[in-house]
């Protein structure tokens, strides 16, 4: 019996097989590398999404620290301007009380002031003073201003005009101001100003201010029945 026909069949079919077992493998082979370059394109992609995230994060963290320090500095502006303000009327405040000290009022008596002046008295002080005593003569209804320069030494024209003026812007509210304890130097400079002392009402001291005042007071009823009696 002849096999070779079945042979040569069969082993055509075996070389089909192994062709395609072949083609298979190959099939598979680039299966396998496009799998794994696939793995490794999907693994970059997701190093690439870890380290996005880890900037996202520190973007964040960056914003959140620059928001907190924006606070921060608007808390400390705020606060500086908050010290700022008192500091400005705490400096207000103090002059106001400087004012007071470099320029006290007393009320020696009703209707008596006396304000002692001690040292320089500028433009801007005297406008203070000016100021002041007015207030008080208003405030007092005070009928007579002791003008007490025996600490005021400077002897120059601007010294004797502020003096001047405060005696008169005075004597513009209805009370009488007495000037006593000039100094030779000052009276020589109201002198050259051309101060009328007799109407300046200028005595030597306080005490001989203070008792031409109460010689000016008019006498009480008592008083008066004292010397109808007498």
């Amino acid at each position: 019996m002849d096999l070779s026909p079945d042979v040569e069949a069969l082993r055509a079919e075996i070389a089909a097989l192994r062709a395609e077992k072949e083609a298979t493998a190959r099939k598979a082979t680039r299966a396998m590398a496009s799998f794994q370059q696939h793995a490794l394109a999907m693994e970059v992609i997701r190093q690439k999404n870890d380290e996005l995230d880890r900037l996202t994060a520190e973007l964040e963290h960056a914003r959140a620290a620059e928001a907190e320090r924006a606070r921060a500095l608007e808390f400390n502006n705020e606060k500086l301007q908050r010290s700022e303000a008192e500091n400005r009327q705490l400096i207000v405040r103090l002059r106001d009380l400087v004012a007071q000290l470099s320029t006290p009022i007393l009320r020696v008596w009703p209707g008596v002031l006396a304000l002692p002046l001690v040292g320089v008295v500028d433009e801007e002080r005297a406008l203070a003073i000016t100021t002041c005593t007015l207030e008080e003569v208003t405030r007092a209804r005070a009928r007579h201003v002791i003008l007490d320069v025996t600490g005021v030494e400077t002897a120059d024209a601007r010294t004797a005009a502020h003096i001047v003026a405060l005696a008169r812007a005075t004597r513009l509210l209805g009370a009488r101001c007495i000037v006593c304890g000039l100094q030779p130097a000052v009276a020589a400079e109201m002198l050259a100003l051309g101060v009328e002392f007799a109407a300046l009402s200028a005595t030597r001291d306080m005490s001989a201010a203070l008792a031409e005042i109460l010689r000016a007071q008019p006498p009480t009823r008592s008083q008066g029945r004292g010397r109808k009696s007498s």
